[in-house]
């Protein structure tokens, strides 16, 4: 008997304070168990929910197919088997789950919010707007920020800035603290000349992004703007510390150029 074999046993006993180990169960009733826990629905979604949110997406696809599979009027199950594999890029498959489970629960909301995506994925922007309606008009449902983000989006796609700025900005209306609708609109407020309003947009979303490259440079662009020419160029050496062979230099050494125009020859 090797040492870690020994360890358990004699923690095994210690855990039973002192009334001896237990019988050993036999080697057929461990498997039996074992097959009724991997054939269990409900324990094989907890495990690929637990692995959606630890982003292993293939093996959270394998336990959701089992468990939408094994109680296959579950409409929730099959929503988050097509999460995970749209998750993975398999658009076709998801769609095919999601659209299972509004036909087995067609006030889903989820559902219908993860179809819009999908159908924006494939570029059939109508189609996932009137998805995303659905999911607006559910006053119930818990997050209903994500809808406006997703049209924003959309409307991104769409080449409609003005929209997509609105619905960015109403996503925030609903949760101030929603920082990836910040970083979308930190882009639009610079390209409109902004520089104010793009600077605070940055900052908020590096709350859940930092030293992410693009806000990084984005926000130098501000300072730039903003005629804060130091704070600026401390950025882009932070940039260029963090970032140093990546294709953010473009942009780094066209700004890189202005800086120097500015600060040392005046003009």
């Amino acid at each position: 008997m090797n040492n870690k074999i020994l360890v358990c046993a004699f923690a095994g006993c210690l855990l039973l304070g002192g009334l001896g180990c237990g019988p050993t169960p036999s080697s057929a009733k461990l498997k039996t168990t074992v097959q009724s826990e991997q054939d269990d629905p409900f324990i094989n979604h907890s495990k690929g929910v637990m692995m959606l949110h630890q982003k292993e997406y293939s093996s959270a696809a394998g336990y959701l197919k089992r468990a939408a599979e094994g109680e296959p009027d579950n409409a929730a199950y099959w929503n988050d088997f097509g999460l995970a594999m749209s998750f993975m890029g398999e658009f076709d498959v998801a769609k095919e789950a999601f659209k299972k489970a509004l036909e087995l629960h067609a006030d889903l909301t989820d559902a219908h919010n993860n179809l819009g995506m999908i159908y924006t994925e494939q570029n059939k922007l109508d189609i996932a707007l009137e998805e995303y309606g659905k999911v607006i008009q559910d006053k119930t449902y818990p997050t209903p920020y994500f809808p406006y983000f997703n049209i924003g989006l959309l409307k991104l796609k769409q080449g409609q800035k003005e929209a997509a700025q609105m619905a960015f900005e109403q996503a925030i209306r609903l949760k101030p603290d929603f920082y990836r609708a910040y970083a979308e609109l930190a882009s639009l407020y610079a390209d409109k000349g902004q520089y104010g309003d793009a600077y605070n947009a940055v900052k908020k979303a590096q709350k859940q992004f930092p030293d992410q490259p693009n806000m990084l440079l984005l926000e130098a662009r501000c300072q730039y703007q903003l005629k804060h020419y130091n704070e600026s160029r401390r950025i882009l050496t932070k940039l260029s510390l963090l970032y140093p062979g990546q294709k953010i230099r473009k942009g780094m050494d066209e700004l890189k150029k202005k800086l120097t125009k500015k600060m040392f020859m005046g003009y």
